[in-house]
């Protein structure tokens, strides 16, 4: 089946043609075939010029985008290297304050260690334990009471 087309060309007269087999565009009445590859050939250029140009603009973006996330990157690194130090500042300050805390206690720790000389002092020595019983002696008994001498024999 072939299907008809209108075109218009530049002094305003319509062409009629039908459509070329092989390349599926529509071939005008009266038309060359040097012609009809032109047109065809300028159209088809046109429209990969469209799409070169779409995707200049698209990589153009996408390479703005990226200096704009590595500026971002670089920023990001420069305040955390900056945090980076602060605390470790903190810390050194932190650590050092605990050392010379430190210091104070031992050296309170070694005075209060040291042994003071001083002069002995009176002290009381232990008593001797006694042993259970009776300390008498044959001399004790011996010169015990009157009551004590005798025959000390109990019935």
């Amino acid at each position: 089946m072939c299907s008809g087309a209108v075109q218009q060309d530049e002094s305003g007269n319509y062409n009629y043609g039908f459509k070329h087999g092989p390349t599926g565009e529509i071939a005008y009445l009266g038309e060359s075939e040097k012609a009809f590859y032109k047109r065809v050939g300028k159209k088809r250029q046109a429209e990969m010029d469209a799409l070169s140009e779409q995707r200049n603009a698209v990589m153009a973006q996408q390479q703005a985008e990226s200096q704009r996330l590595q500026a971002q990157m670089v920023e990001q690194e420069e305040e955390q290297s900056k945090k980076v130090a602060g605390l470790q500042a903190q810390q050194a300050e932190k650590l050092s304050g605990i050392k010379s805390r430190g210091q104070s206690v031992v050296s309170s720790l070694q005075i209060l260690g040291q042994r003071k000389s001083t002069a002995p002092t009176a002290s009381q020595t232990a008593s001797r334990p006694s042993g259970r019983g009776a300390a008498s002696t044959q001399a004790n008994v011996a010169r015990g009471s009157a009551r004590s001498r005798g025959t000390n024999l109990s019935i």
